[in-house]
């Protein structure tokens, strides 16, 4: 999603909450030792599902 951002931004502003995507990322992969599952755990549940439309829909139209 960074590199995204930096190669075609239009597409990257389609993206809604982008910056707290790429931070999550960041979080999970270089602070996973304090990591709370119950944080991840609610974004997969309220989050995800919504960014997983957005990107299909994204995906759908090139």
């Amino acid at each position: 999603m960074n590199q995204l951002r930096r190669v075609d931004s239009e597409t990257a502003t389609a993206i809604p909450e982008l910056p707290r995507v790429i931070a999550f990322r960041n979080i999970l992969v270089h602070g996973y030792a304090n990591v709370d599952n119950r944080l991840v755990w609610g974004v997969l549940e309220t989050d995800l599902p919504s960014l997983l439309t957005t990107l299909g829909r994204l995906l759908a139209n090139p």
